[in-house]
């Protein structure tokens, strides 16, 4: 049967183009994934895939040739590049359907309101500031009141410490920024969400596009010029594990014994919930070597429901004074050449 793209955008088959805009405007709107960020993983995943099927479902809807095709040999016909009606230039147009990322056909109807790095990828977003102005263009507040133009500005970078723990987890910090504001009824402080999705990294940028300073801009009587304010996550050193990518890693200090004669030890997880892993060893261990519990590392941000490795590795506490020559004897005994 294929998609019915005009279900999918809730508009009839003789939809006018304004009824199809309207339509993705509501759906775009409800479906961003950045509205989404805070809430779990299998809504974020909802979300980001009813993003991409109204985005798709629009592309061709918007368009009167990809429209004049689906209409006829519906959707696997037109992803096909099934047979066109006649172009009045007598052109022949081959079609394959959906060809847009749904974040730059979400930016280039919106006028630029969005700038991500690329699809649901490791920035959550390059521009919060855009959503809520066109949130606020469509009535969600704001008043209609004058927005600052984005000009070319430095942004105003701030540091965003985050304990292992939360990005582990993921969590929703709020901060509070000052900025100097020059259009009437612009508050000079305003609380700012960041969404800290699971397995995001360090170094990774939180951009709210136009929520900084306001600065006076030729041309005379123009709109004034805000910057963007980018939040730099900064990962805090964790006390028992230390993250390389999306692998975590882990140091067991234990005696000689312990190491030649076999140990139980227990982990605590970076779950919410506590959590432990109990490792069993039963054959001999040293300064080399290392054992790998699969899927027990940090979460893929970019892969939804899955995670690295946990990484173990052992520091084997020597004696560091001389066996008296009983030991020696004892030990040799025990462990006889060969």
């Amino acid at each position: 049967m294929g998609r019915d793209y005009y279900r999918e955008l809730g508009v009839a088959k003789d939809a006018k183009d304004a009824d199809i805009k309207k339509a993705y405007r509501k759906a775009a709107v409800q479906w961003h994934p950045d509205k989404w960020a805070g809430r779990s993983e299998s809504e974020q995943k909802t979300a980001e895939e009813r993003f991409k099927e109204v985005a798709e479902a629009y592309d061709v809807l918007s368009d009167p040739d990809k429209r004049a095709v689906f209409d006829r040999y519906g959707e696997e016909g037109l992803k096909a590049g099934g047979p066109p009606p006649p172009a009045s230039d007598g052109d022949t147009h081959h079609f394959g359907g959906f060809g847009q990322d749904p974040a730059d056909i979400f930016a280039q109807f919106f006028s630029g309101g969005f700038k991500r790095q690329n699809s649901f990828g490791e920035t959550p977003f390059d521009g919060h500031g855009g959503l809520e102005e066109m949130l606020a263009g469509m009535g969600g507040g704001g008043g209609g009141r004058p927005k600052a133009r984005r000009c070319h500005l430095p942004e105003r970078e701030h540091n965003l410490p985050c304990t292992l723990e939360e990005l582990y987890r993921g969590k929703l910090k709020k901060m509070k920024v000052t900025r100097k504001s020059l259009t009437p009824g612009r508050p000079t402080e305003k609380i700012l969400e960041l969404p800290i999705r699971p397995g995001f990294k360090a170094g990774t940028r939180i951009t709210f596009s136009g929520e900084g300073d306001e600065y006076a801009v030729p041309p005379p009587g123009a709109p004034p010029c805000a910057q963007d304010i980018v939040f730099i996550i900064r990962e805090a050193k964790h006390e028992r594990f230390h993250r390389e990518g999306s692998d975590l890693h882990y140091r067991i200090k234990i005696s000689l014994s312990d190491a030649l004669c076999g140990f139980t030890h227990d982990i605590k997880m970076l779950d919410e919930q506590e959590r432990v892993k109990r490792l069993n060893m039963r054959t001999p261990v040293s300064n080399v070597t290392t054992k790998v519990l699969a899927g027990e590392g940090m979460p893929k941000s970019k892969e939804p429901g899955k995670k690295g490795d946990l990484i173990i590795s052992f520091e084997v506490a020597f004696p560091t004074r001389e066996l008296t020559d009983t030991q020696k004897a004892a030990v040799r005994s025990a462990l006889p050449m060969g």
